[in-house]
């Protein structure tokens, strides 16, 4: 069996060097009282280097009415090919913020490059507030840095947008995000086309209501690696006040002919959506937009039922894979209970004229766990054109057990293998914000690390797992991997087991050595009725046919 599922695996990870090394890369996720750090993304560098997005944010105190709310500034975290961290460096400017998370880009020649925005600092308790200066800034700034080494800034290129630096004291959203509500820009994507970098950002209007008439614009632009911006479109939203919320990280990918940007609800039209492809051309046009809807809900369900968390990747030909969470069928309306969902698109304009095709769809989740999609990226096809789906399991409100889960599937969605990661500390939840490919055909995960006594950021992570870890079950454990977990834990009436392994045999045993249970695994997810067993903490193992090796193993308490 072992020899069955990882023979394949091994294909996907082919052409690598087994000698590639796993580690984990941690830096505090709360380096003071007053500050929070998270890892968003990464980029691996020509020399084999890891540079992390790591914005930080600082509280400041404010009324008891308001609470606390942070400001964020960019930030970038360097490690070398071993995982050994190099350099920590925020890029504080005084009377600016940033609401955006950088870009960052290598050139042809191996410099490393980071787009970053800058908007005045609305947080009025703070000594960086934007009118404690004698000139405070009327602008935003779109940035394209050339970075060293260390991550200095070389050189800077920097384009001004004047913006709206009104503000609506006395209202909750200006008292609680007061740089979320004012007028700002938000970068939220790019990528790289003949050498140069395409991205998006929004220009913002200050919210001055609930219901306010002013609109955001959605802003385009080709910029060149020497900071000119060769090409620039704008495109008047329906709505104002944040509509970068609905776009997020690796949202946008190039075809032949199009560029085609994936957010959830509408831009261009006041109608709720599931969400929509927008598609641009190479000018950056617009040219067209089509109707992404879910699947297996009603129609009365499907506004209930948005698009979160979005992240694509580009197939063959005219597909996309698209990752995003949804509530659960089955709990519509209750948004403490989500699935993840991967779509194969088809992204033909000529196939379609409203809704864009679906050709296949798979949902990992069920109505008794929390389970939230990479915020950042979520999905990446391999050069074989299978697919990497990474997504946070049992999350919840960061108590008991929990498990990012990388799962392997082949481009008819077949799993290939479902491997779950975790810790061994019962008081650490990790939650993965994004994946990538590596060059060595591994994979980084970067996220952070709650303490679930308090439910707040213990650290923030990069973890490097080199092709070999899913070469066998072996090599899976070696690096803290797993092939099956059990949930609730602790349970209550019912035992489920999660596993992408199939005919294995599950045994329970109580703390006597008895076997209570036994069956044979054929589905996703196993529910075995505890509802007699008594109080207690219990074993459970996956085996194989034979009986001759385990699997799987764990503890389990109900």
């Amino acid at each position: 069996m072992k020899k069955i599922l990882f023979t394949i695996v091994l294909t996907l990870f082919c052409g690598v060097s087994m000698m590639s090394q796993e580690w984990e890369f941690k830096i505090d996720g709360s380096p003071s009282p007053d500050a929070i750090r998270n890892f968003a993304d990464a980029i691996e560098l020509s020399d084999g280097g890891f540079v992390m997005n790591a914005p930080e944010s600082f509280y400041f105190e404010q009324d008891l009415i308001y609470g606390r709310f942070p400001t964020p500034h960019p930030a970038l975290v360097k490690c070398n090919s071993d995982g050994v961290g190099i350099v920590d460096k925020t890029y504080f400017r005084p009377s600016y913020c940033s609401v955006s998370i950088p870009q960052l880009h290598e050139d042809e020649n191996g410099d490393l490059y980071v787009l970053m925005t800058y908007s005045p600092d609305h947080e009025y308790f703070g000594d960086n507030y934007f009118k404690n200066f004698d000139n405070p800034p009327t602008s935003s700034i779109l940035g394209l840095y050339k970075l060293d080494d260390m991550l200095n800034i070389e050189k800077s290129y920097e384009h001004y947008f004047p913006i709206d630096t009104s503000e609506n004291r006395g209202e909750y959203l200006w008292e609680t995000m007061p740089n979320e509500s004012s007028g700002n820009i938000y970068l939220f994507t790019s990528i790289i086309d003949d050498g140069d970098i395409v991205g998006a950002f929004f220009k913002n209007v200050t919210l001055h209501s609930a219901h306010q008439p002013e609109h955001d614009s959605l802003f385009l632009f080709r910029m060149n690696f020497n900071g000119e911006i060769l090409q620039m479109k704008s495109y008047e939203c329906p709505d104002g006040g944040g509509g970068y919320m609905m776009y997020r990280g690796h949202c946008m990918i190039k075809t032949d002919s199009h560029y085609i940007l994936y957010r959830m609800h509408n831009w261009n039209t006041n109608q709720s959506n599931n969400g929509e492809a927008v598609f641009f051309d190479k000018d950056l046009n617009y040219v067209a937009s089509r109707r992404l809807l879910q699947p297996g809900f009603s129609v009365h369900d499907q506004s209930l039922a948005p698009m979160l968390n979005l992240s694509v990747a580009k197939g063959n030909g005219n597909i996309s894979y698209l990752a995003s969470q949804a509530p659960n069928r089955n709990n519509v309306g209750n948004y403490q209970y989500q699935d993840c969902r991967l779509y194969e698109f088809d992204n033909d304009l000529s196939n379609s004229d409203d809704l864009l095709p679906i050709n296949k769809y798979i949902v990992r989740g069920t109505s008794s766990t929390e389970d939230y999609q990479s915020s950042n990226n979520g999905v990446i096809v391999r050069e074989d054109n299978t697919i990497v789906f990474v997504y946070n399991m049992n999350i919840g409100d960061y108590q008991g057990d929990s498990w990012i889960v990388i799962e392997h599937l082949d481009n008819n969605f077949d799993t290939i293998s479902t491997m779950y990661y975790t810790t061994n500390d019962d008081n650490l939840c990790y939650e993965a914000n994004s994946v990538i490919s590596t060059k060595d055909g591994g994979l980084l995960l970067v996220g952070r690390i709650y303490n679930t006594m308090n439910a707040e950021i213990e650290n923030v992570f990069a973890t490097k797992f080199p092709a070999s870890a899913f070469v066998s079950i072996e090599e899976a454990h070696a690096h803290n991997l797993k092939v099956a977990v059990a949930y609730p834990n602790p349970g209550g009436d019912v035992l489920n087991i999660r596993t992408g392994l199939r005919n294995a045999t599950l045994q329970v045993y109580d703390m006597q050595g008895r076997i209570i249970h036994q069956q044979i695994i054929t589905d996703e997810v196993t529910s075995v009725d505890a509802s007699n067993w008594q109080r207690g903490t219990y074993i459970w193992e996956l085996g194989t046919e034979s009986g001759n090796g385990i699997l799987e193993s764990g503890k389990w308490v109900k």
